[in-house]
């Protein structure tokens, strides 16, 4: 995510690139004469992502929108509960168990 950064340092540009995000500052020693005497920026801070980050952010959204509980299916399990109709297979559920506690050492 290439990013420039304008302060009050040297003229050294800094580089980093990390997990396909790279961020660029740009120091400059005196603000422009304009934001002397305003105090204000003459510039317009910008960002720009690389397609990765775009995508990422994409997804992101795409996540926190989403339901976390999957109200149909309890609904039906609520239906057949109520109704008599609800089996549980014990050996599926001991499997699962033992695959969770599997992947926690």
């Amino acid at each position: 995510m290439p990013i420039e950064i304008n302060g009050q340092s040297n003229n050294q540009p800094i580089s980093t690139k990390e997990g396909g995000a790279s961020l660029h500052v740009i120091h400059n020693k005196k603000p422009p004469v304009q934001q002397q005497e305003t105090g204000k920026s003459s510039t317009l801070d910008t960002v720009s992502l690389t397609d990765t980050a775009a995508l990422l952010q994409r997804m992101e959204a795409t996540i926190a929108s989403a339901s976390v509980v999957d109200t149909q299916r309890v609904e039906d399990i609520r239906r057949a509960i109520a109704n008599g109709s609800f089996e549980i297979n014990a050996p599926r559920v001991a499997e699962k168990i033992l695959s969770f506690e599997a992947r926690l050492q």
